[in-house]
């Protein structure tokens, strides 16, 4: 298997079981993993790291010490889209054998809506309505887990994209032409 797929596997794989491992001890230590702020995810450690090291590795030991944009974002994509499905299959099976996940999910939800409450009906430049809210309310309340693992997926690439980028446009080197 040629290096730009062995490596984002390896480290894909690895990412997933810390993302599992990470899902399980913030969940039974009362701080459900899926209910964190955006700017605090712990996807964006762990994605950074291993897009770090895995590009690192592809530069420094199969690829003399060039790396093009495009294999870093290749290597990267590879990486978070495995870490992001591999744990978003883990969510749906760990929310069907553990239904107080879905319910924490689901409650938590609720809660974060009735404290912002005031703010969406009535302050802000967008408003909604009453009627609205509670439709919202009504429509958190029949969440999936595959509604879960897909959300979970989705936001893995958004985080896992500009990540790629960044560290991409780091460790960037290309050959001397001189």
């Amino acid at each position: 298997m040629k290096p730009i797929f062995k490596i984002p596997l390896k480290y894909g794989l690895i990412g997933s079981l810390f993302g599992i491992i990470l899902i399980i001890v913030l969940f039974y230590s009362n701080r459900h993993p899926l209910l964190i702020p955006p700017m605090f995810d712990f996807r964006i450690i762990l994605f950074g790291l291993f897009i770090f090291f895995g590009l690192k590795e592809f530069r420094e030991y199969y690829n003399g010490g060039i790396l093009n944009f495009w294999q870093g974002m290749v290597i990267s994509f590879i990486m978070y889209m495995m870490i992001g499905v591999v744990v978003g299959v883990f969510i749906i099976a760990f929310a069907n054998l553990v239904p107080e996940f879905l319910e924490g999910y689901i409650t938590g939800t609720i809660k974060g809506m009735e404290l912002e409450k005031s703010r969406l009906l009535t302050e802000g430049s967008i408003t909604i309505s009453e009627e609205e809210f509670n439709r919202q309310v009504t429509l958190l309340k029949e969440t999936s887990p595959m509604l879960l693992a897909v959300d979970y997926i989705i936001k893995s690439c958004f985080i896992g994209f500009f990540l790629a980028i960044i560290i991409s446009v780091i460790l960037r080197r290309t050959e001397k032409r001189f």
